[in-house]
């Protein structure tokens, strides 16, 4: 029977982006010689824990339009799915069939639609499926145009057969067709560098990661000298490597053989990346992708995660990132206001350089933001900004910001502080009213408690109060850019 409920999640943890040949055209019907088929699908391990996972999918038509489509594949190592939201699915054994909801049947051409589950593994493997196939049509990331005979003859090679009996894997091939190898260098292409870096392989602001897959049972980084770093390999809990340099080894017990996620993020010290070491014959690949969204996040300490255990990785803007699925930045530092005034960094400014210091401009073509979450106002009053000019410095930074981001959600929160509350308004009001309605106020009105969610009483949230602040985000933030909660 359909599955149609709803989880969130914390850590992506795989992706596969499938590759195969197109060869037939409409699930359970007849080929057509005029037809164009093709697809190409990314299925993403969300999380995963003891005796469960929950996980995404993405499929996008890129032959003719189509009125209704199912995705099929088969598990390899006994899976189930327990429950799946945005689709009809139902299971018979290995084979998945994941058919579309009814308002998401019709998919143009380079169109896309998205779906998730949470299911069942055996706690010792769950291999990502080997291949997709779009109403029948394998996905290979290409189109064909099939030309029909007068009997059509199904060729065993060409579509693999549902009836099969696939064998267990660890993980998918490194030379699957679509797979891109590379060496770790701080040049390779594999390697997504998250937030503002620069040409020498530095983060220049809070929460500036690297992600990347890799083959192999261990991986090492190649340090210059003394640094502090956050690790999590395959969506675990992230480890702190605290002063070290040189070569360091991130997996002192060896992996399992087969295709492995990684980030790192800086935290201080020596903080130039200088590459991985993988084993003799494996390389990072590119699978899984990077996630497709990104939400930037801007602000003072509190933004930056002062006082929290993990500083930025364990601040709001990290958390909420990493619940959503997507890509995430800090554009922030403690101290920082919004007008530049009595020493005071003004953030309507220098958010648009390349680091949180100097006057280098930032080149807004290396990423595009699906949203921006500012969190200003707190440190100004500080610095004797009055209201007037709170105000408008607020509604030129956010007309600037669309300037750089014109596709993006912009989100103004009440600073915790209750601060410029009336002056943020008009600011965002102000640009509603010139025709951008894709600016929006947070009220944050008993979102944390005295005490209770702060570090220092009522200054910095603690872990808990970030992670309430990431609550409280999820739902405002997930819908205007297309993900789950």
């Amino acid at each position: 029977m359909p599955l149609t409920s709803r989880k969130c999640f914390i850590r992506p943890m795989t992706t596969f982006l499938a590759v195969a040949a197109a060869l037939s055209v409409v699930w359970g019907g007849t080929p057509t010689a005029s037809a164009a088929t093709g697809c190409r699908v990314a299925y993403t391990v969300t999380d995963q824990w003891a005796g469960g996972f929950g996980a995404s999918v993405t499929v996008t038509n890129l032959g003719d339009p189509i009125s209704g489509w199912a995705l099929t594949w088969s598990f390899t190592a006994g899976q189930t799915v327990t429950q799946a939201w945005n689709t009809a699915l139902t299971q018979a054994g290995a084979q998945v069939r994941a058919g579309d909801a009814g308002y998401n049947a019709a998919l143009a051409t380079g169109a896309s639609a998205a779906f998730g589950f949470n299911g069942s593994w055996n706690d010792t493997t769950n291999p990502i499926p080997e291949s997709f196939a779009l109403n029948g049509v394998t996905c290979t990331g290409a189109t064909a145009t099939p030309t029909p005979s007068a009997t059509p003859t199904p060729t065993p090679s060409a579509t693999p057969s549902p009836s099969a009996s696939p064998s267990p894997t660890a993980s998918p091939s490194p030379t699957a067709p679509g797979v891109i190898k590379g060496d770790g260098q701080p040049g390779d292409p594999n390697i997504t560098y998250v937030g503002r870096w620069d040409s020498a392989h530095v983060p220049q602001w809070a929460g500036a990661y690297i992600r990347t897959s890799f083959t192999g049972t261990t991986v090492k980084i190649k340090q210059r000298s003394a640094v502090n770093i956050y690790v999590s390999i395959d969506g675990g809990a992230d480890v702190f490597y605290a002063g070290v340099s040189g070569t360091v080894n991130l997996t002192p017990t060896p992996l399992r053989s087969g295709t492995h996620t990684l980030w790192v993020s800086y935290r201080s010290g020596d903080v130039v990346f200088q590459g991985l070491v993988l084993d003799g014959g494996a390389s990072t690949v590119n699978i899984p992708a990077a996630p497709g969204k990104l939400v930037e996040f801007v602000g003072d300490s509190i933004t930056a995660g002062y006082l929290s255990s993990k500083l930025a990785v364990s601040a709001y803007g990290w958390v909420l990132g990493e619940r959503l699925g997507v890509r995430h930045t800090q554009i922030a530092r403690a101290g920082y206001c919004l007008v530049a005034q009595e020493g005071c960094v003004g953030l309507s400014s220098q958010f648009f350089d390349l680091g949180s210091t100097g006057t280098v401009a930032w080149d807004f073509s290396r990423y595009q933001a699906n949203a921006v979450v500012i969190n200003l106002g707190t440190n100004d009053i500080g610095h004797h900004v009055t209201n007037a000019a709170f105000q408008a410095a607020y509604t030129t930074f956010l007309r600037n910001v669309r300037a750089k981001y014109p596709n993006a959600a912009l989100f103004a929160m009440e600073t915790f502080k209750k601060r410029y509350v009336a002056e943020t308004k008009a600011a965002v009001a102000a640009l509603n009213g010139s025709g951008d309605a894709n600016v929006h106020y947070i009220s944050t009105e008993g979102w944390l408690t005295t005490g209770t969610d702060y570090a220092d009483g009522d200054g910095h949230p603690n872990d808990a109060g970030h992670i309430k602040i990431a609550n409280r985000l999820a739902p405002i933030i997930a819908p205007k850019i297309g993900v789950t909660p």
